[in-house]
């Protein structure tokens, strides 16, 4: 998702920023061309022209032109623009306790596996989650949600009654009895024109009654998405929206249209097919994927979550510290590939539309190959490769030739050399660089 639209926006950024002096038809022209890729993203025609009468008169209006980096200034006002219409600050989950979320959507918007995700999400916040499967429509989705409750090891509430409002009701007390702190109400898939299915619907939430009504919407919907939100949210007032498949081609108009088109926060985003693949929408961190500004915070959390606390400290530790070897260079290049070579770009800085090819992919295999042909000793102490006939064994132990074993060194001492100059910068500006990036700031920009 957005992998289009972030190229375009770096390209006319790029051409921007490379300018000393703006002109006010300077900065016209690059608005028309956002507008022009905003609208091929498929973003509401209203919104897009809003957004860009904003930017536009923050331009203006702050004397870009006359800034030490205009173009930069731009970059920035456009993003903070993006944040305001992707919902300006996260939208959290209701703190009441026990919490009844009630799911809703179209068919094949992803209800069933968003329960899951969701469920699982709560799970690892120390919640005790459970599901309710009120789907009594589709085939096999009550089965479904049991096997996807048994793999999370989370209760599963289903019935052989044919009377929705009648599930939920004894859902409700079961759940209590065993001490859920969240409920979960998976419900069938309807078109807003269904009316029985909708006045179904309605009598499921009267009985229950959620803290939390959420929308669940196929992002490759488009505009058309706004409209499914919209006659939701008249229907059954939503809480909140949970953008499913943003992984996946979607052009991304609906993640940008939705929250000024029907004043519904995103709350949640599924972004893959794993159970794990569910976070947090924050607005400020999507509108800087979508600058091509990457995702830090994003991208440490992720990582602290795949790979655990102590093991990501004790990672970072190793890289920081003095002697960085080559065990601690294998050891990075594995939990690397549990977080997924192919997604880690979209969360970096500069390449979030960078694609890692066959060859990239070999490379790295080549690189693992490498190390393992090495004795203990050998990844320990670098300093023993310095003998040509170790570096012969360990090519051919690991079936290449000795320049790609030459190329790999290079790769390693110079990744060494990076970690030394980050360890001898000054402590309180690695703080302050550190704090930047939690506080949202990744642009270095003087406001006017």
């Amino acid at each position: 998702m957005f992998e289009s639209l972030s190229e375009r926006l770096t390209k006319i950024f790029s051409n921007l920023s490379r300018k000393k002096n703006l002109t006010e038809k300077n900065i016209t022209d690059a608005l028309n061309n956002i507008k022009t890729a905003l609208l091929a993203s498929d973003v509401s025609f209203q919104i897009v022209r809003d957004l860009i009468a904003e930017v536009k008169h923050a331009c203006i209006g702050q004397r870009v032109l006359q800034n030490i980096q205009p173009g930069q200034q731009v970059i920035k006002i456009v993003y903070d623009k993006l944040v305001t219409v992707l919902g300006g600050e996260l939208a959290a989950l209701s703190d009441k306790r026990p919490l009844n979320i009630l799911l809703v959507g179209l068919h094949g918007a992803g209800k069933t596996t968003s329960c899951a995700k969701l469920a699982q999400f709560l799970k690892s916040a120390g919640e005790q989650p459970g599901l309710v499967a009120c789907d009594i429509y589709r085939p096999a989705a009550i089965e479904q949600l049991k096997i996807l409750g048994n793999q999370m090891n989370v209760p599963v509430f289903a019935y052989d009654h044919r009377d929705v409002p009648t599930i939920g009701q004894k859902a409700l007390k079961e759940s209590a009895e065993v001490g859920c702190t969240v409920l979960i109400f998976d419900t069938a898939g309807r078109l807003q024109i269904d009316l029985p299915l909708i006045e179904e619907v309605k009598q499921l939430k009267a009985l229950i009654q959620p803290e939390e009504t959420l929308l669940v919407v196929d992002s490759a919907l488009g505009q058309e998405a706004v409209n499914v939100a919209k006659t939701f949210n008249d229907t059954l007032q939503l809480t909140g929206l949970i953008l499913t498949k943003l992984d996946g081609d979607a052009k991304g108009g609906a993640a940008l249209s939705m929250k000024r088109a029907v004043d519904v926060p995103i709350k949640f985003a599924a972004i893959g097919e794993k159970l794990g693949d569910f976070e947090k929408f924050y607005p400020d961190r999507m509108a800087s994927r979508i600058l091509g500004m990457g995702d830090i915070v994003s991208l440490v959390e992720k990582a602290q979550s795949e790979i655990g606390d102590a093991a990501f400290d004790q990672m970072a530790n190793r890289a920081l510290g003095g002697d960085f070897t080559i065990e601690d260079f294998l050891t990075q290049l594995q939990q690397m590939k549990k977080l997924g070579l192919a997604g880690l770009a979209k969360w970096l800085p500069g390449v979030s539309t960078f694609k890692i090819s066959d060859q990239q992919e070999h490379e790295w295999k080549h690189i693992e190959a490498i190390i393992l042909s090495m004795t203990v000793q050998e990844r320990r102490n670098p300093c023993l490769l310095n003998s040509t006939y170790r570096r012969l064994r360990i090519s051919k132990g690991a079936g290449l030739p000795i320049s790609e074993f030459n190329r790999f060194l290079k790769r390693y001492q110079t990744m060494k050399k990076m970690f030394q100059k980050i360890r001898k910068t000054d402590p309180s500006q690695l703080q302050n660089m550190l704090q930047s990036f939690h506080n949202g700031q990744l642009l270095n920009v003087k406001k006017d």
